[in-house]
């Protein structure tokens, strides 16, 4: 189940993964979200568990406005 649109942005800790589409964000409840840069690329090297702000722009996405790395958790 993926959750609403949201106007305002959101924080969500999860874990990145590649799909045939881009990177995707997963929760630790499942949930996932494509991840959009707006016309940035991607950032390298952007793998394992993440702290990702950004808004909800659809069920399934999420339009990144930060995304930083979490080592050692």
């Amino acid at each position: 189940m993926n959750l609403p649109a949201r106007r305002s942005a959101s924080t969500i800790t999860g874990t990145i993964e590649a799909g045939p589409r881009g990177l995707i964000l997963r929760d630790a409840d499942g949930i996932a979200w494509r991840m959009h840069f707006g016309e940035e690329p991607a950032p390298d090297r952007l793998d394992g568990k993440v702290s990702v702000r950004g808004k909800i722009v659809q069920p399934d996405r999420i339009d990144v406005e930060f995304c930083t790395p979490l080592y050692g958790e």
